[in-house]
C-alpha cells in the first residue's frame, strides 16, 4: 500500500503542523532568514504561537471576531498589529509582482473565495526597485512556486519571503475577500 495515497492533503499539513510546532516548543526555535513561508489550516494556528509573541494578539482577535463581517480597510488591533481587509478578482501574474516586506510579518487568510499565491525566497531573486517605505514593500523578480490559499488556511511571510497574491486558481478569475494582519517584526 502507498502510504502518500492513504492520507489527505489536509491530514498531511495537519501532521506537519503537530510535528513542526513540537519541534518548535521543544528546542526553543526561531526562524531564520533561511526558513520558509508557512502555509497551513486555520484550525492550527494557535501551534505556531511560540514562533512570535504578537501571533497571540492575531490569534485573540480571530476567535473574537466574525472575519467576514469587516469591510474593506484597515482594521487597527493593539500593540503595533494591524489588519487590512482586502478584496479584489483574482488575475494573471503578468499583472502582479513578487515583493517582501521589511517592517511587518503577514499573516493572510482568505475569509471568502480561493487565490494561488506565488512564493520564493528574498536571497534567491533580484531586487527591482526601491524600497517603499510607507506601505513597507520592495519589489522582486525571480522563480516562484505555488501554493493555493483558500478559507479555512493561513500563511505567513517572514520579510525573506517573496510572495505574489491574487493569483488566478486553476487559470479561472476569481473574487476573494482576504484579511492580512501584519505583525511587527
Amino acid at each position: 500500500m502507498n502510504m502518500h495515497a492513504a492520507i489527505s492533503e489536509a491530514q498531511y499539513f495537519n501532521w506537519y503542523s503537530v510535528i513542526f510546532s513540537y519541534f518548535l516548543l521543544e528546542n526553543e526555535f526561531e526562524l531564520k532568514d533561511n526558513e520558509t513561508v508557512i502555509y497551513d489550516s486555520l484550525t492550527y494556528f494557535h501551534k505556531y504561537l511560540p514562533i512570535h509573541p504578537l501571533f497571540k494578539v492575531v490569534l485573540n482577535f480571530i476567535n473574537n471576531n466574525d472575519l467576514s463581517d469587516f469591510d474593506v480597510g484597515r482594521i487597527d488591533i493593539t500593540q503595533g498589529v494591524y489588519a487590512l481587509m482586502v478584496e479584489y478578482t483574482t488575475n494573471d501574474i503578468k499583472s502582479k509582482f513578487i515583493e517582501c516586506h521589511t517592517r511587518y510579518i503577514d499573516i493572510q487568510i482568505v475569509v471568502a473565495g480561493i487565490e494561488q499565491i506565488g512564493i520564493c525566497n528574498k536571497k534567491e531573486c533580484k531586487i527591482t526597485g526601491t524600497y517603499n517605505e510607507e506601505n513597507d514593500y520592495e519589489k522582486l523578480e525571480g522563480k516562484i512556486d505555488l501554493i493555493t490559499l483558500k478559507k479555512g488556511y493561513f500563511a505567513v511571510f517572514y520579510p525573506h519571503d517573496g510572495h505574489v497574491v491574487g493569483l488566478k486558481n486553476r487559470n479561472k478569475e476569481g473574487a476573494v475577500k482576504k484579511i492580512v494582519f501584519k505583525v511587527p517584526v
